[in-house]
């Protein structure tokens, strides 16, 4: 087409008024409606049939673009109407992001019994950090969208961006063996792959700026109790038990009222709720203080879980200690009361649990009671075969020792030297 058949100019495309069909050449039509909307169309004749094809509205380079693209395939002996029909018909069939990262989500949750891992799949895949990918078809999603999703956190959240790598890439394979068994299309590469981010300017996270759990300084373990104690809640009492027993937030409140046996002071978590419920075949006992006991009487029974949550038949919310810690932390200053000693930032819940290992360590405790109290495994696989004993009684009287000093009946370093006289 030369020159002197493109009768259009920007200007003109702009400013008529006239309703009707303005021709550029060759097919390519500008139609304004009475309303004086504008938009494009080709006309073309197949078989003795005029017919006509709705580009859209656009601009004018990109209608003339378009309508080359048109022409070529006329040229071709494709009819374009019937090959844009079959190409939108392709695209509606294939899933979008949305779709392949639901079914990723479903088997992750699946196979995790943490709630706070099942959480972060769902908000890490969802609106809050893809929303420009979740309705796009999955294999048209290219490195640079991904670039998109991951800058705005990868060096202002490390270990959020790392946590959101892991999964995308996981979507992505996913969705490789989806396409290529349901669809036979073949995705060439994974969009999330390192070394196509690495050429975009991405570095590796060598050290997370989130580093280890903030945790209390064990000499404040007194104060903080009795702070907690004044609280009302089931938020307050869950984390009343987390800083007594070293567990975690996940075993505290996804606790059933079935593992637990107050007469006899003890609590048996089973191996699936536990976190390295893959290599671990024993339960874990749990020797209770007087303290928790009698945290544990006081709660009501509303259902199977001890924490119950505000939904009937779910268990407390994994956020719902942290909630408190914040309120808790809240003073007039405006700086926070309770912080890690070394970091300075606010404490965990999940710091408690080195809280108590630090105060067991300078109270003298062996190494691997201590270990043990905190439900992790001890040795190697063959030393764990031949070692039949959890040391239950020894690490009861390590715990009960805990509790009094978070009471208050052994205080200070004074405290560390007589808990460290506890037969061990």
């Amino acid at each position: 087409m030369t020159r002197a058949t493109r009768r259009l100019s920007a200007r003109k495309v702009e400013t008529i008024r006239k309703p009707g069909y303005h021709a550029d050449g060759e097919g390519l039509y500008l139609l304004v409606d009475p309303s004086g909307a504008r938009r494009w169309a080709f006309i073309y004749h197949t078989h003795g049939k005029r017919r006509e094809m709705g580009l859209g509205r656009m601009g004018l380079k990109e209608a003339r673009e378009t309508a080359d693209e048109v022409r070529r395939q006329i040229r071709k002996g494709i009819d374009p109407i019937t090959a844009r029909r079959h190409d939108r018909s392709n695209t509606a069939s294939i899933p979008t992001f949305e779709a392949i990262a639901a079914e990723v989500i479903a088997d992750a949750q699946e196979g995790s019994t943490n709630d706070k891992v099942r959480y972060q799949w769902e908000l890490l895949l969802g609106p809050r950090y893809c929303n420009s990918l979740l309705q796009k078809p999955i294999n048209q999603i290219t490195t640079l969208d991904i670039e998109q999703v991951l800058r705005p956190v990868w060096r202002s959240k490390p270990e959020t961006g790392r946590k959101l790598l892991v999964r995308l890439r996981r979507v992505f394979d996913y969705a490789r063996v989806h396409l290529r068994d349901r669809h036979g299309i073949v995705m060439p590469s994974n969009p999330a792959a390192w070394q196509d981010l690495r050429d975009r300017g991405f570095e590796r996270i060598s050290k997370l700026t989130r580093g280890r759990q903030a945790a209390l300084d064990y000499l404040q373990a007194p104060e903080f109790l009795a702070s907690t104690s004044q609280r009302q809640g089931i938020a307050a009492r869950a984390l009343e038990v987390t800083l007594l027993t070293g567990l975690r937030t996940g075993e505290v409140i996804g606790a059933r009222w079935t593992e637990i046996d107050l007469e006899r002071k003890t609590w048996v978590i089973p191996p699936e709720r536990l976190k390295d419920r893959k290599t671990r075949t024993e339960p874990h006992r749990v020797p209770l203080s007087p303290q928790v006991v009698a945290i544990l009487k006081a709660l009501p029974r509303l259902g199977e879980f001890v924490f119950p949550g505000l939904k009937p038949g779910k268990p407390l919310s994994n956020m719902a200690m942290l909630s408190v810690l914040k309120d808790m932390n809240r003073d007039e200053s405006g700086e926070p009361r309770w912080t890690d000693p070394k970091s300075g930032r606010s404490i965990t819940p999940h710091g408690l649990r080195a809280t108590f290992r630090t105060w067991g360590e300078d109270a003298g405790f062996p190494r691997e009671l201590l270990e043990e109290s905190l439900g992790h495994q001890i040795g190697t696989a063959v030393e764990r075969a031949y070692r039949r004993t959890d040391s239950f009684d020894r690490r009861r009287a390590i715990m009960q020792a805990w509790a009094d000093f978070c009471c208050g009946k052994l205080v200070g370093r004074r405290g560390i030297r007589s808990a460290s006289r506890v037969k061990h």
